[in-house]
């Protein structure tokens, strides 16, 4: 039996969820719901919960105080970052953690 989106997301706890805004140009911004679904040391991987959901990827390099995020267009990045978050245990000297948010997501697409 699915779960509805706002009966999860009303006990998700904040941290695990953010808004992403895309600015399509210098008028036009798209606001975008996201779940937190995987995350190592230094990336945090959120998919959207718009009906084509994409995935997106929050890194900050240890050295610096900037963010990076993107819109990641290759499945095998996600994987990748899933691999390093504990999908396939410690991988490349990562440890992570995966979210319950990514378990709902494949019970209710």
């Amino acid at each position: 039996m699915p779960l509805d989106l706002a009966s999860f997301l009303h006990h998700t706890p904040e941290s695990e969820k953010t808004t992403v805004f895309v600015h399509i140009d210098e008028e036009t911004v798209d606001t975008y719901e996201a779940l937190l679904i995987a995350q190592t040391r230094y990336q945090k991987l959120f998919i959207t919960l718009e009906p084509k959901r994409r995935y997106l990827v929050h890194t900050q390099p240890a050295d610096s105080e900037d963010v990076e995020i993107d819109f990641l267009q290759d499945y095998e990045e996600v994987e990748a970052l899933m691999e390093d978050a504990g999908l396939d245990g410690i991988h490349d000297g990562e440890q992570g953690i995966l979210y319950h948010n990514l378990f709902f997501l494949l019970m209710n697409p």
